[in-house]
C-alpha cells in the first residue's frame, strides 16, 4: 500500500473508532464514518468493503495492544496475582487514552451476533493469560488448595469487564484504575491461602 493510502487508512480507523466508541456498532453507519473522516463513501469502501470488516480490524488492533501488555507481564518475574493487577491497570490506561482500544472493547461486547468469533477471541485470550498467571501464583504457594483456576480466570475477566462498564455508566470522579485498585484486594484475597491477609500488589499504576 502506498504511503498516502496507508495514512488515509490509519486516519479512517481512528475516526471509525471514535464513532463506534460513541455510538456502538449498530448505530454507527459507514455514511457517518465517511462524513466524519471528510471522505466520500466510495473512498471509505475502497479501504473497507463493509462495516463488519472495518469493525473487525479495529478489534484486531485493540487486541494487539492488549496482547502486547500481556506478553510484557508474562515475561516478567512478578507474582501471578500482582501480574493480574498490573495487567488490568495497563488495559485501563489503554481504555482511557486510546480510542482504538475503547472501540474494540465496545465492539467485542455489543456485536457478538455480527462479529461472531472475532469478538470472542480477545476474551478467550485474556482468560488464558489469567490462567497462566494463576498457575504461577499456585506454583509459588500463593493460592488456597483446590481453587478452580478455570473458573477463577473467567471470574477475573468478568469482574474487570463489569467494573469497566460500571465506570462508564456512573461517570464522576472515580476512575477505572481507582475502582480496580479497590477490587483486586477483595477479589484476589478470596483466592489466597490466607483470605484475611491477601497479598497487596503494588499500585497497578505505580511506575516501574
Amino acid at each position: 500500500m502506498q504511503p498516502r493510502a496507508l495514512a488515509t487508512k490509519e486516519s479512517l480507523l481512528l475516526v471509525a473508532a471514535e464513532e463506534f466508541s460513541a455510538h456502538g456498532y449498530r448505530a454507527a453507519s459507514m455514511r457517518d464514518i465517511a462524513k466524519a473522516a471528510g471522505l466520500t463513501q466510495g473512498a471509505l469502501y475502497f479501504h473497507f468493503s463493509s462495516k463488519q470488516k472495518l469493525a473487525a480490524e479495529i478489534i484486531g488492533l485493540q487486541h494487539a495492544e492488549s496482547i502486547s501488555a500481556v506478553q510484557t507481564v508474562l515475561a516478567s518475574d512478578m507474582s501471578g496475582l500482582e501480574g493480574i493487577a498490573r495487567l488490568s491497570s495497563t488495559l485501563a490506561r489503554q481504555i482511557s487514552t486510546n480510542p482504538l482500544v475503547r472501540a474494540g472493547l465496545r465492539l467485542s461486547t455489543e456485536s457478538i451476533d455480527e462479529l461472531a468469533g472475532v469478538s470472542s477471541r480477545p476474551y478467550r485470550e485474556w482468560i488464558a493469560a489469567c490462567r497462566v498467571l494463576l498457575e504461577r501464583a499456585s506454583a509459588r504457594g500463593e493460592l488456597r488448595d483446590g481453587l478452580d483456576l478455570d473458573a477463577a480466570s473467567e471470574l477475573i475477566i468478568s469482574a474487570f469487564s463489569g467494573t469497566q462498564y460500571l465506570t462508564v455508566a456512573l461517570g464522576g470522579a472515580v476512575t477505572l484504575e481507582e475502582r480496580l485498585d479497590r477490587l483486586w484486594p477483595m477479589l484476589l484475597g478470596g483466592f489466597t491461602k490466607e483470605p484475611d491477609h491477601p497479598p497487596t500488589p503494588r499500585p497497578a499504576h505505580e511506575p516501574q
